[in-house]
């Protein structure tokens, strides 16, 4: 017998969604439950114990058990180990809920609770998965199982690996967040490795990355603690359509990572690539009629452009996103251009966007569609011209 404490999460609504998601598919069913006032809701319980505490940060209690396959260990049996584990574990008093997940060859459990009693005061969590081995070997006699060792315990399925058998094959994180692409979790730590290979030199970039691709990132403070987490967007619609998730396991330090990530492309100069925006975005700040023909023109060449207004409606800053070349860049880093180049655009050009000619915007003149599929051609000719002149520049000052 193994049981495996998974890291808490700020809501149990992440362990509540995963588990419920295989009720629906019919991988598991609800075993067993206690102080939940409907099963088939668990949250509507869970959700009251975690609006009464204004400090706790990390309410989930979520765990896995997993009985060898010589235990013996009937459902019956299991309920009642549970029931008594969690008296042990200080979680007798507290709701709870358990799952039987019959997604593997090895049937096991899933138990979901809350870390917060009614008063919002916090379960102990000190030396929780030393109390647990120590609650495994002293109701090892009464059901007849045998405890696992530490081999056995890391040979248990990670939570993320049992999510894995979810994931549709021709899942691309180059083509972002899908939930009918399957698991969530999985989905979102390819996103993250994939994101990790851009150049970027904010943390912010970071986050723009991971939202165009799909992922809303959500970053707060608590005391002086910072933490993150993680949310899909509707491909269409671009709201939000799962519960906010903790990075997945292998990204349990997401913030530093990133953080030091951004610090690591600080010293990478990047002059090449930032040529090559800078001529894709001033050939398509002369061809636009609006700020949405700009963001066209640049996303055919497989740039996103992120810009930023004040109160007054005013640009002040835009960032590009080049998923092609993987960088990142503000319009302050790219040579010849200035996010006072868009703003000027916007007062001298651009049409509002509620006009009669912006909603008749399909209309165009053929003289547009060349400029269109020349902008791109213009941006890389221009970046080998300079890669060239730097070559041959580089050459006059060598030894004669």
């Amino acid at each position: 017998m193994v049981v495996k404490i998974y890291a808490a999460a700020p809501s149990c609504s992440t362990a509540v969604q995963y588990n419920e998601r295989k009720v629906t598919e019919g991988r598991a069913s609800v075993l067993f439950s206690s102080g939940i006032d409907n099963p088939s809701r668990p949250m509507d319980t869970f959700g009251v114990y975690e609006r009464g505490s204004l400090r706790c940060q990390n309410m989930s209690f979520h765990a896995s058990v997993n009985p060898g396959k010589d235990d013996g260990m009937s459902d019956g049996k299991i309920r009642e180990f549970v029931r008594q584990y969690m008296e042990k574990m200080s979680y007798g008093n507290q709701p709870w809920i358990l799952y039987k997940h019959t997604d593997l060859e090895r049937i096991h459990y899933h138990i979901v609770s809350v870390r917060v009693d009614k008063e919002g005061k916090k379960i102990s969590d000190s030396y929780e998965r030393k109390k647990s081995q120590e609650a495994l070997k002293e109701l090892a006699a009464a059901y007849g199982y045998t405890v696992g060792k530490k081999k056995e315990m890391d040979a248990v399925p990670d939570l993320e690996e049992e999510k894995k058998s979810g994931l549709a094959d021709d899942f691309n994180p180059y083509e972002g967040f899908n939930p009918e692409k399957g698991d969530s979790g999985e989905q979102m730590k390819a996103i993250i490795d994939l994101v990790m290979t851009y150049h970027f030199t904010q943390p912010e970039h970071f986050d723009l990355i991971m939202e165009d691709l799909g992922v809303r990132v959500v970053r707060g403070n608590f005391e002086g603690h910072e933490w993150i987490q993680l949310q899909g967007l509707d491909p269409e619609t671009k709201e939000p359509c799962t519960p906010l998730m903790d990075p997945p396991e292998e990204h349990d330090g997401l913030l530093d990572e990133v953080a030091a990530h951004a610090r690591s492309c600080k010293g990478q100069i990047k002059t090449r690539e930032k040529e090559k925006v800078a001529n894709i975005a001033r050939a398509a700040l002369k061809a636009s009629r609006s700020q949405k023909h700009f963001e066209n023109y640049l996303k055919k060449s497989g740039i996103k452009v992120v810009i930023s207004r004040n109160v007054n409606n005013q640009i002040f800053g835009a960032v590009f996103i080049d998923h092609k070349n993987k960088c990142v860049f503000k319009a302050s880093e790219l040579p010849k251009f200035s996010a006072k180049m868009i703003e000027e655009a916007r007062q001298s050009k651009w049409y509002g966007e509620d006009t009669e000619k912006e909603r008749n915007d399909h209309s165009r003149t053929a003289a547009e569609e060349t400029a269109d599929l020349l902008i791109s051609a213009l941006g890389a000719e221009k970046s080998r011209r300079h890669e060239d002149e730097e070559i041959m520049r580089r050459g006059r000052k060598g030894p004669r």
